[in-house]
């Protein structure tokens, strides 16, 4: 079980290690401030071992409570001074449930249950919207549903979303398990915040936030169990309306019906609708059709009794039917076309693919009010979705449509970058990229549908298209860093690749192989990735291609290789030597291959590779003989990255006017091209060269901003800038 006042407390002690001496932003005078106040005056006058500080603050915390809420406002004060997470905000005006809005809850869990229809996610928001002036941090919502293949929850999923809606960048979050949990729990102790977990089945679910009391955890369920029942002795029970609001929900949606004409009737359809929200709201507009009826009322009750219609859920069906009768053949026909959209979500450019209709079908859908919208993404409505999906549609023909465009536009947009990149998946011809957005832009936004196409198109046997798509996401995920999202694709594609190898050794199968390997051991699954990357080999030497592509593909294995050991080094210390030199002898292997293939991108791009193993071994003097090789060949974002290098082996050599001349010039170069993956490299290596220049003011300042910086992203890298920065007391 979590310590949440404990990892508070080691939160809190790194960035007061900074605060105290006054090296971060002012922000941070209050934080230090209430420190002082508890410890005396002297507190922090001469450097504080962020290990003391850490027991000092955690006995505090634990001895007195108000001294505990006191810093952990300010603390949460500090993470709020950004922008506050976007949450949908609760309808206006609300009916369901008043009673439970007179005295929210204000930490802790709360637990709603009620069934499909009751208001429950409604209501949640309401609360949290009540209680928003306590939690600095506003709050996020999170559908468990959306992580849960059959019944089982990915919870590493569920702590990504969590991660994400705080607004910690995808690619910043840890890739490996005992990283995300580090900073999942460094996140949630830090600040204070709501969040709405919807549809969960079991404490388990909701158990990731509870010790962080300070918090309030809002969980919607349709089903009460034991088990969420001993996380809220009491818990939020929904039913149907109290009659009052049920009346002024339905006058709300009925249009210029009077229903105090006709208040038997009135009466009646509420209990027929059971007085669920969903159902009032679909009596409503049926009402609102029959406005100009001398008895719209009493008219519409007569057609439920001569229809048979005794519930909500027959209520809500009635309504849809009605609404789908007023619509145009094909609108009809793409609402239920839709209602089959892989993940649910689409663009419109998305959707007029899938459907194969004009725009103006799609125009038509949004126009009837059947979607609901987030940006620039839309999907059915619940109900919508529901009612849609069993009426008959060629669902199954829609597919390949979808498929092939999406497939086309990241083709395209992989191809409009490096011409000389390894490209193992076959490439349909006549594809260019031709939107006005960024491609890596477009290929983020749109990583979470090509992910559903996918796991559709691998469902479906469609191996080709899912090797193409993998392969073409391959930029965005090297470029933004999103070995986690990328790692369900990779193994996809390693099973397609495998099925359409037939057996046979294949360069496409060599080559999502290595990819899956590397999110494996960025994952720290190391044994696991070693397979893959072995078979990766024998498949290279093995496999019936032109001696040059040959050569190709095993100098790319030998890359992933020696990236894996250089990985295991930076894990394992007590194993660091040897692993560092298996990782210099895979590279030395590819750049024997790519010399005597005189392909010059490959050769700036592993000789930098292995000038920076030979940093790590300790050998600066052999790696300044790689970095000149690499400036022979290195172009563009890798000769900066070459000069980051350059940097760092100067630096160690000893040689500072040439380090900071190759840091400027890589700052300035990855800064102009928006690479901004590496800014926290060439952020260390400038502290570094300012300690060793003798400026340890300005050092400690450095790291200070770094430690300020990482630690509001609860990433574990925080814990190596503390070092540097007490090395400099």
């Amino acid at each position: 079980m979590i310590d949440a006042v404990a990892m508070f407390s080691s939160e809190a002690a790194k960035l007061l290690a900074t605060a105290l001496v006054g090296r971060v932003d002012k922000g941070l005078g209050q934080l230090a401030g209430i420190a002082r106040a508890k410890f005396g005056a002297k507190f922090g006058s001469g450097p504080v071992a962020v290990a003391d500080l850490r027991e000092q603050v955690l006995a505090a915390c634990q001895d007195d409570p108000v001294f505990r809420t006191e810093l952990m406002g300010a603390v949460a004060l500090v993470n709020a001074a950004g922008q506050r997470p976007s949450a949908t905000e609760g309808v206006e005006p609300f009916f369901n449930h008043a009673e439970h809005l007179r005295a929210p809850r204000e930490s802790g869990t709360c637990l709603v249950y009620g069934p499909a229809g009751s208001g429950k996610t409604e209501l949640a928001r309401q609360i949290a919207g009540r209680v928003r002036d306590r939690f600095p941090g506003g709050w996020i919502e999170i559908d468990v549903a959306e992580s849960r293949t059959g019944a089982v929850v990915d919870l590493a999923l569920v702590k990504r979303q969590a991660l994400l809606k705080l607004g910690i960048p995808s690619g910043e979050i840890a890739a490996d398990d005992a990283g995300l949990d580090q900073q999942f729990g460094s996140v949630l102790a830090t600040r204070l915040f709501t969040v709405i977990l919807d549809n969960v089945v079991s404490a388990r679910e909701v158990e990731l936030f509870r010790p962080f009391r300070m918090n309030l955890v809002l969980a919607t369920s349709a089903a009460r169990t034991r088990d969420l029942d001993a996380l809220d002795p009491s818990p939020i029970l929904l039913g149907g309306l109290e009659l009052e609001g049920a009346r002024e929900m339905l006058a709300h949606y009925c249009g210029a019906v009077r229903l105090d004409a006709e208040p038997d009737a009135t009466g009646a359809l509420l209990a027929m609708s059971g007085r669920m929200p969903s159902a009032i709201r679909e009596v409503g507009l049926s009402l609102a059709r029959h406005g100009g009826e001398p008895y719209p009322v009493s008219g519409l009750l007569a057609h439920y009794q001569a229809n048979g219609i005794v519930d909500a859920e027959g209520v809500i069906n009635d309504s849809l039917a009605q609404t789908f009768a007023t619509l145009a053949p094909e609108t009809a026909e793409a609402v239920a076309l839709l209602s089959g959209f892989p993940g649910h979500w689409f663009t419109r450019e998305t959707a007029v693919a899938y459907l194969g209709m004009p725009d103006e079908v799609f125009d038509a859908v949004v126009s009837a009010m059947l979607t609901e919208q987030v940006g620039g993404w839309h999907r059915l409505t619940a109900l919508v979705s529901q009612y849609a999906a069993k009426l008959p549609a060629d669902r199954d023909a829609a597919f390949p449509q979808l498929l092939s465009h999406v497939r086309d536009r990241a083709v395209a947009a992989d191809l409009a970058g490096d011409a000389g990149r390894l490209r193992e998946y076959v490439v349909p011809p006549g594809l260019s990229w031709t939107l006005p957005e960024d491609r890596i832009n477009w290929l983020h936004r749109h990583l979470g549908l090509i992910t559903e196409v996918v796991r559709a198109a691998a469902r479906r046997g469609k191996h080709l298209e899912v090797c193409q798509l993998a392969g073409a996401l391959e930029v965005l995920i090297t470029a933004r860093w999103l070995w986690r999202e990328y790692a369900e694709i990779s193994d996809l594609a390693v099973r397609a690749a495998a099925a359409l190898a037939e057996g046979e050794p294949q360069a496409l199968y060599a080559r999502t192989l290595s990819m899956r390997a590397k999110t494996w051991f960025l994952a720290r699954a190391f044994d696991t990735a070693a397979a893959d990357l072995q078979r990766a080999w024998e498949l290279a030497e093995a496999v019936d291609i032109r001696p040059a592509r040959r050569e190709r593909l095993q100098s790319s294995v030998a890359e992933f290789r020696a990236r894996f050991f250089e990985e295991q080094a930076d894990t394992l210390p007590a194993e660091r030597a040897s692993l560092l030199a298996e990782a210099e002898a895979w590279l030395r292997k590819a750049i024997a291959l790519d010399q005597h293939l005189d392909h010059g991108y490959a050769l700036g791009i592993h000789h930098r590779m292995l000038a920076s193993v030979l940093i790590k071994a300790g050998r600066p003097a052999e790696a300044m003989a790689e970095i000149e090789n690499g400036r022979k060949h290195a172009t563009g974002r890798n000769l900066s990255r070459l000069d980051m290098v350059a940097a760092r082996a100067f630096l160690a050599l000893g040689d500072l006017g040439r380090a900071r001349e190759c840091w400027s010039r890589a700052r300035a170069e990855l800064k102009s091209t928006g690479a901004d993956q590496y800014q926290w490299e060439v952020r260390e290596i400038e502290a570094r060269i300012l300690a060793a220049e003798g400026q340890p003011e300005a050092a400690r300042t450095a790291w200070g901003q770094l430690i300020g910086d990482a630690w509001k992203l609860g990433h574990p890298r925080t814990n190596e800038y503390i070092t540097e920065f007490e090395s400099l007391r």
